[in-house]
């Protein structure tokens, strides 16, 4: 049975990963504030502990296992890229898993895996440095750390989601780590569209002019998304059923 701390559970991803690879686990505590993330969370898996606000935590409890999909928003892209800084940026909440890590190795009680999820940007010209950093500081805590960028469209999900995924293995376990070979994709996004959906559903022309704009604005300055619509709401973008709203996809 693994036992598992999830930092920054959001949803539960990493759960929900563990339940598709069968593997039996434990969870024995979650990190997450935002109440909206902990309601999704307790409504698919049900009351499960939370250690609450991260920076606030002592110590964590044992687990073979910790997760740390830390926040993006200071890294990615689409947001100012402030960088990863301790006590000022979201980002910079990284530092609170070094300051528990290194607890846990004080007294005894490291765990054997960590996961880490982030933005591609992590390992891109501007954060690479800080992310290098990281990866040795794990290793001076004593993990051997292997990375990668994935694209989840490598793994059977029709969305091209590129993310930083690093595996750090406690190096008395003497253990080598390899990432899985991709796997032909079967299924599009079209495969999982209504052909005809309720008009609720669709963008307001204000929104629509919204998102245009801003995809013109992030192409002049490289960031952020990008928004087009889809061939079939090109053509039934004047029907009157459609009353000029339109869908799109990112």
């Amino acid at each position: 049975m693994l036992t598992v701390n999830e930092l920054f559970s959001g949803i539960g991803a990493f759960r929900k990963a563990l339940i598709n690879l069968n593997i039996p686990y434990e969870i024995v505590g979650i990190s997450e504030i935002d109440k909206f993330s902990i309601q999704s969370y307790e409504a698919m898996y049900g009351k499960t502990r939370n250690y609450g606000d991260i920076s606030k935590i002592k110590k964590l409890d044992y687990a073979d296992l910790w997760t740390y999909g830390f926040p993006c928003q200071d890294i990615s892209q689409a947001g100012k890229q402030a960088g990863i800084v301790k006590g000022k940026t979201r980002s910079g909440l990284l530092y609170e898993v070094e300051r528990l890590l290194t607890k846990s190795v004080e007294d005894g009680e490291s765990p054997k895996y960590l996961i880490m999820e982030n933005v591609k940007a992590l390992v891109g010209k501007k954060f690479i440095k800080d992310f290098e950093a990281w990866i040795f500081r794990l290793s001076e805590l004593g993990y051997e750390t292997y990375w990668k960028v994935i694209n989840a469209a490598d793994y059977g999900i029709p969305q091209k989601r590129e993310r930083v995924i690093a595996v750090s293995i406690r190096r008395n376990l003497h253990k080598l780590f390899e990432f899985p070979a991709p796997i032909p994709l079967k299924f599009s996004f079209r495969d999982a569209l209504e052909e005809y959906p309720d008009s609720k559903y669709f963008l307001s022309n204000e929104m629509y002019r919204f998102c245009t704009e801003k995809d013109q604005y992030n192409k002049s300055h490289n960031i952020g998304y990008r928004f087009t619509l889809l061939e079939r709401e090109r053509e039934l973008q004047d029907s009157k059923n459609y009353y000029g709203k339109r869908r799109t996809t990112n």
